[in-house]
């Protein structure tokens, strides 16, 4: 076969940032993932809703002060002159006011209610780093997946303008004529626009890297990567499971469930009376007060009579909330029973597709060598070398896309009964 220069042979160019090993990847996602932060930072608002409904119960203690000044005299009647006297002066006046919650059910229950919002935050956060970790490993196998592509379409490039130059120099000869050119043409222009979309096709999927990873920038990935390890790698980060109903969507969607449904009792404790102790102590500096420092203790009892009808709207507001977060609940177990079902399917299926896909690479790598041999022996057609050509670049990429696809499939298969933690 002669050998052949042209620029598109030229590799695609290398991104800015490579992708060294799995270790690496999972750091730069529990750093970077913008949906792991997200998840990260619902934890810490339910966290911090759970300690403002605590706050309800706990006592609160508030100083106040204030200073007056008389513009106008202020007239008072003296005892010992018996008249009056007339004061323009400041007056100052300060306290401290203590309360304490002593009953009080809905907040009690309440409580209740938002630690098990905050734990449900937690799974959740789980389900992200598992959805995170898939959407990483499935990025990585594209990017080397696109690389062999591009390769391959590289690989048959250089093969077709060997074939046009031996079809070239034929024609001098006379051992072919100008239809046989055409032809060898035509699929030098094929196999060049299949280049420009393998190329295109391997920066997405860089690009689509870097965004899995965080940046905004294409990420590659480093050449001594073991495709086939990705999969025992992503079992140092997540842990099997033995049903669907484990995983850490479902229990958080369980949770949100048993959380929805204890907060439609929430309004009718609403309706029960509360106790509170209240205690003040006030200072005045006034000179017509008799004692200058007050302190008093009392409990307050309120008793709701009426409240408009807004108690009983927010009961069927959390009723609806309520189904939904069960109807929810439902399609979050229908979606990873069928997810874990096709999963366990997907590898065998790609299995098998491999095997096929690899023998008919094998039958048209033989088919285009006897069509070469042929041609050059001049018993074969231009047409015969061309086709036989076409289907053997066909038969390498989708022989590559299969390889890949099993590593995707295993992949798949563990993340969808695991459970991770990054």
């Amino acid at each position: 076969m002669p050998d052949v220069n042209d620029p598109m042979l030229a590799p695609v160019e290398l991104p800015p940032q490579v992708l060294i090993n799995w270790q690496q990847a999972v750091g730069l996602v529990r750093s970077r993932s913008t949906s792991v932060a997200s998840a990260q930072a619902q934890v810490a608002q339910a966290q911090a809703q759970a300690r403002q409904a605590l706050s309800s119960v706990l006592p609160t203690l508030v100083a106040s002060g204030e200073v007056e000044r008389n513009l106008l005299p202020l007239r008072v009647f003296n005892p010992a002159t018996g008249g009056v006297q007339e004061i323009n002066t400041t007056l100052w006046t300060g306290g401290v006011r203590l309360q304490q919650s002593l009953i009080n059910l809905r907040s009690w229950h309440d409580i209740g209610t938002s630690r098990l919002q905050e734990r449900a935050a937690a799974v959740d956060t789980e389900n992200a780093e598992r959805v995170a970790l898939g959407a990483l490993a499935d990025t990585i196998v594209s990017v080397i997946t696109a690389e062999r592509v591009a390769e391959v379409n590289r690989v048959s490039l250089r093969s077709n303008l060997s074939t046009l130059d031996l079809t070239k120099k034929r024609t001098l000869l006379g051992a072919a004529s100008a239809v046989d050119v055409l032809r060898a043409e035509q699929e030098v222009a094929s196999s060049r626009a299949s280049l420009v979309t393998g190329d295109e096709a391997l920066r997405r999927a860089r690009e689509a890297l870097g965004m899995a990873l965080g940046f905004p920038e294409a990420w590659g990935v480093a050449p001594d990567i073991q495709i086939d390890q990705l999969a025992a790698d992503a079992r140092s980060v997540c842990s099997p499971i033995q049903a669907p109903e484990q995983r850490s969507d479902v229990r958080s969607a369980r949770m949100n469930v048993d959380a929805s449904e204890r907060n439609i009792s929430s309004p009718s404790y609403g309706r029960a009376p509360s106790l509170d102790l209240v205690s003040n102590l006030n200072y005045t500096s006034a000179p017509q007060a008799l004692r200058p420092v007050t302190w008093s203790v009392s409990a307050v009892l309120t008793v709701p009579i009426y409240d408009g009808g807004i108690l009983g709207a927010e009961r069927a507001s959390n009723e609806a909330a309520a189904e939904i977060a069960r109807q929810n609940l439902t399609q979050v177990e229908r979606q990873a029973r069928l997810e874990a079902t096709q999963a366990q399917r997907s590898v065998q299926v790609a299995q098998s597709n491999f095997e096929v896909s690899r023998q008919a690479r094998d039958i048209a790598a033989e088919s285009a060598r006897l069509s070469r041999i042929a041609f050059v022996h001049g018993t074969g057609t231009s047409f015969d070398l061309v086709e036989s050509a076409r289907r053997q670049r066909e038969a390498e990429i989708d022989v590559t896309i299969k390889e890949f696809d099993i590593v995707r499939a295993q992949i798949a298969a563990l993340l969808a009964l695991s459970n991770c933690n990054i």
